[in-house]
């Protein structure tokens, strides 16, 4: 990223009647990802949430297919795009389909989406509806964004179609900027869209942009006399050599 970033990431996926929900969602750390961190700091975070008339088959068969096509391409809004097309490519009735996936890369978002989910940018106590800015003038297929800034503090939410028409505009999302972790954000946000009347599947993924850890100047301080004894105790270790050796 242009300036490091901690992005801390969770999700979850429910069905109202105890059953197995028929949308699925993707974040790093999911359980089912081989990416390594060097490949995230490259490429980014991918984040998605699919579903849909399309059925759960097809939508975790886009989300199986998206995010090697996602990471094996060049990242951001291109890779964004390319990987959405071959992602759309596995799925019988691309058409069918719902689905948000966002990119959280150079602090910067990029989305595509169809259908209607919806994501959102929290900072503070404002609320950025950005799936408005994504919906085609005139032309079929999915949408895209043009790259959306994060600072750090933000939070990125998606959701699927049932959580976002409870939630509408998203005023009520403004709660998870006081949130300390995703886990619990996700979860009071599910609770609040059942509670907004969303019925069937919820799916909701959370994102928080953290600035990443810089050393105080007490651990600095520490760090140096440790690297300053360090380099005393060769230098006596390189005289004790030279001693042995000449006594020798």
């Amino acid at each position: 990223m242009g300036k490091s970033h901690v992005i801390d990431i969770w999700g979850e996926t429910t069905a109202d009647d105890g059953a197995t929900s028929a949308e699925a969602i993707f974040f790093p750390g999911a359980g089912r990802d081989p990416l390594s961190d060097e490949l995230m700091a490259v490429r980014g975070h991918l984040l998605a949430v699919a579903g849909g008339a399309a059925g759960r088959a097809a939508a975790r068969a886009f989300i199986a297919a998206l995010v090697p096509a996602y990471y094996a391409g060049g990242g951001g809004a291109d890779g964004l795009r390319r990987a959405v097309a071959d992602a759309e490519a596995a799925v019988a009735d691309p058409a069918a389909l719902d689905f948000v996936a966002a990119a959280i890369a150079d602090s910067r978002l990029y989305l595509a989406r169809a259908g209607g989910g919806r994501a959102y940018r929290v900072r503070g106590a404002s609320v950025d509806p950005l799936a408005r800015a994504t919906a085609p003038a005139g032309a079929a297929g999915p949408a895209f964004s043009l790259a959306v800034p994060l600072h750090d503090g933000d939070r990125v939410v998606l959701c699927s179609e049932a959580p976002a028409a409870a939630l509408g505009d998203g005023r009520p999302l403004a709660y998870v900027a006081e949130q300390r972790a995703p886990r619990e954000a996700v979860t009071r946000l599910v609770a609040l869209a059942r509670e907004r009347g969303a019925a069937g599947d919820v799916s909701v993924v959370v994102a928080f942009v953290r600035g990443a850890p810089a050393l105080g100047r007490g651990r600095a301080a520490v760090l140096l006399a440790l690297g300053a004894a360090a380099v005393a105790a060769l230098g006596w270790l390189a005289w004790e050599l030279i001693r042995f050796w000449q006594a020798g």
